[in-house]
């Protein structure tokens, strides 16, 4: 039996867990358990050219930094545990959505970030408890697509019309995923 997703506008309350200008983008959540290495690495290959942006704020495991350094995946190290790394082939794509799938199935949360001009040492995630997270130094206007990856699915906040509709986000998601078409603004 196939896996289900639901595919929808965002609601507010996810909308306002980050602090940019919501108006030059449109928010669509994507509902769905089990967040496999292989989806991460199909939507970004499916979504977008090379390169994308892997904002890891937190690599709980210890792990992580000696695996991108075994697979000589190069990354800017911003935190004693965050990492941002600029994917720009296929075989580190497929190494860090591995890593992003453990830490996301494990309650972290990963960003991915697509655009033209975009730098990684800009991507350096401020998160304050009672603050929406703030991408502080980040040319929005180089930002085309944005991607909040958590344990249950993910937000697109993207200013393509490439995904501005449930509609449309839902051609990027793999064959053996199923809609659920009652739960989704379809």
């Amino acid at each position: 039996m196939k896996k289900e997703y639901y595919v929808q506008y965002s609601n507010q309350s996810i909308i306002n867990n980050f602090d940019f200008p919501n108006a030059n983008f449109v928010s669509i959540t994507v509902g769905m358990s089990d967040i496999t290495h292989d989806l991460i690495s199909l939507l970004v290959q499916k979504m977008f050219r090379l390169p994308v942006f892997f904002v890891l704020d937190s690599m709980i495991f210890g792990y992580e930094k000696e695996t991108l350094i075994e697979n000589k995946v190069p990354f800017y190290e911003f935190s004693s545990d965050g990492a941002i790394i600029k994917t720009d082939s296929v075989e580190k794509l497929n190494v860090v959505s591995k890593l992003a799938e453990v830490l996301v199935n494990n309650g972290m949360s990963i960003f991915i970030f697509y655009g033209d001009g975009i730098v990684e040492q800009d991507l350096i995630p401020l998160r304050q408890w009672n603050k929406p997270i703030e991408f502080k130094n980040v040319d929005i206007h180089k930002v085309d697509t944005f991607i909040d990856v958590e344990e249950v699915g993910f937000t697109i906040f993207s200013k393509s019309e490439l995904f501005d509709s449930p509609r449309k986000v839902q051609h990027y998601i793999p064959h053996y995923y199923s809609l659920d078409i009652n739960s989704s603004d379809i």
